[in-house]
């Protein structure tokens, strides 16, 4: 309800100004023309001022829209004020166009560039610096089309009708609105849509205002009193961006993009191209080389842009692959030691199983605990342990002979270790190698085995096994107990003939 006044008073003053505007015309009707421009400059000359207000509160990366628009209204306040200065004071003829009327034609050039300028996620500057060579053409392009000389030249100025001219707003006007309704369609969201909804608002208000101004200006010259319509669009647009609505309050996030609308995103870029390939095409016929440049620049920059975009969608996706690579390998791997975690350690141990099965191989499992590690803990506190659990981590993997062979924590201060095509020899070669790797770290904590850390280790080892996967933990987890009831520090070993002897199975 506080967004109210203001947005009363701001309606109030768009009013005030069409009603002034009318009575100074209908009071000083023998002075129309003197009394018509200071409103008709003033209208547009505040929206320009809006705009640029509205940049300047804008986050930096939603700015560049509104300073766009702000230069489409500049330009507009630049042509009404040419027009005042041709029929005021040099008493040039409506019935053909002049520089006023080419600068009318220019406002368009920002305008598309801010409909069809990407996201503020997705610009490039190199892109902006392309957008700004196309506008340029079209500046060119547009004057050889409006007086069919080429600037600077010699050649005198043969600017075409008035009626041909009207018909080319009338285009530029629908085109200006399709294409932001367009990209209003695709739904951006945020203070991005909020834009969108303005800019979509305001041309298609202009395109009809300026329909009936422009033919009623073609059919008689007697057409002030409808002057005041030129006003109505620009006061709308004032009144859409200064008032707090369009400002302030939470904003929303767009609901989630049709196939289409998403089409229409990633295609507006190239609607200015498109508008620059249709008028360079439009003027080969009398002015060939000029529509040839025309033709080359807008394929070059649809090339470059193309190239360009596709070109940053390879480095990422190779980004993502490698991201995703890198997850893949954190939700694999144990945060604090950095061998595999027990997720990893469970789809090594069914693979190598498989494979053992395939191949008629043997497979050793060796299940490693601490000992009197909770002694350690307390004795020395948590820090202690955990460096600890990272030195005896890196001594265990050292001991591995084989890349194939993996290292896991296997949960708290236990780790388990898989090693394929191994036997009961082998195995215990591993173990032992291990248990000597752990005690060169000389790791203090006094208990019943030394001054030093020591490990117990519990080995299984089946060959060519033809028992549930399941067994094997077992048969380690059996031989690790044994290894600590008989006084730790040592290796215990049971093998698939003992355990299917032991009736375990």
């Amino acid at each position: 309800m506080r967004r109210l006044p203001k947005l009363t008073h701001l309606v109030l003053f768009a009013v005030a100004f069409l009603a002034l505007h009318v009575i100074a015309l209908r009071v000083l009707a023998y002075q129309a023309t003197l009394v018509t421009y200071p409103f008709m400059v003033l209208a547009p000359l505040l929206a320009c001022a809006s705009c640029l207000w509205r940049a300047t509160v804008e986050e930096r990366a939603t700015r560049s829209p509104w300073i766009l628009l702000s230069a489409g209204m500049a330009l507009w306040t630049c042509g009404i004020v040419l027009s005042a200065w041709e029929e005021i004071f040099q008493h040039l003829p409506e019935s053909v166009a002049w520089f006023s009327d080419f600068t009318y034609f220019l406002y368009g050039v920002p305008v598309l560039l801010a409909t069809s300028s990407v996201s503020a996620k997705q610009r490039m500057p190199f892109f902006i610096w392309m957008d700004a060579a196309q506008a340029l053409m079209t500046g060119f392009l547009a004057y050889v089309a409006i007086f069919s000389v080429l600037p600077f030249s010699d050649t005198p100025l043969e600017p075409i009708s008035a009626s041909t001219l009207v018909l080319t707003y009338n285009a530029e006007n629908c085109i200006l609105a399709a294409a932001a309704t367009l990209r209003l369609f695709a739904q951006p969201r945020g203070r991005e849509r909020r834009f969108y909804v303005v800019l979509c608002s305001f041309l298609w208000i202009y395109a009809i205002a300026a329909y009936v101004y422009n033919n009623s200006a073609v059919q008689t010259d007697e057409h002030f009193a409808i002057d005041a319509l030129v006003d109505v669009p620009f006061l709308f647009l004032t009144v859409a961006t200064m008032a707090q609505r369009w400002l302030r309050g939470d904003v929303e996030e767009a609901p989630q993009k049709q196939t289409l609308a998403l089409f229409i995103e990633n295609v507006s870029p190239i609607f200015y191209t498109v508008a620059l390939l249709v008028l360079s095409i439009s003027l080969m016929r009398q002015h060939f080389h000029v529509g040839t440049v025309g033709v080359f620049t807008a394929l070059v920059v649809y090339a470059t842009r193309s190239t360009t975009l596709q070109g940053r969608y390879i480095r990422v996706q190779r980004e993502l692959h490698e991201a995703r690579d890198r997850l893949e390998q954190m939700a694999l791997t144990d945060a604090l030691t950095n061998t595999a975690n027990r997720r990893r350690f469970d789809e090594a141990l069914t693979h190598e199983w498989n494979r053992a099965i395939r191949n008629r191989h043997p497979l050793a499992l060796l299940l490693i605990d601490i000992d009197y590690f909770k002694m350690l803990n307390d004795r020395y506190g948590h820090p202690a342990g955990d460096r600890c659990l990272v030195s005896v981590a890196l001594a265990l993997q050292s001991a591995l002979p084989r890349a194939g062979d993996l290292l896991a924590r296997y949960g708290g201060e236990e780790f388990a270790v898989i090693l394929p095509a191994t036997d009961e020899a082998g195995a215990y070669l591993v173990a032992s190698a291990m248990q000597a790797a752990i005690q060169s770290l000389k790791i203090r904590n006094e208990s019943s085995t030394g001054l030093f850390v020591t490990v117990s280790v519990g080995a299984a080892v089946f060959e060519a096994p033809q028992t549930s996967m399941a067994e094997i933990l077992e048969a380690a987890d059996q031989a690790l107990y044994r290894a600590k009831q008989g006084g730790r520090n040592r290796i215990e070993a049971t093998t698939q003939r003992d355990f299917l002897r032991n009736g375990t199975r």
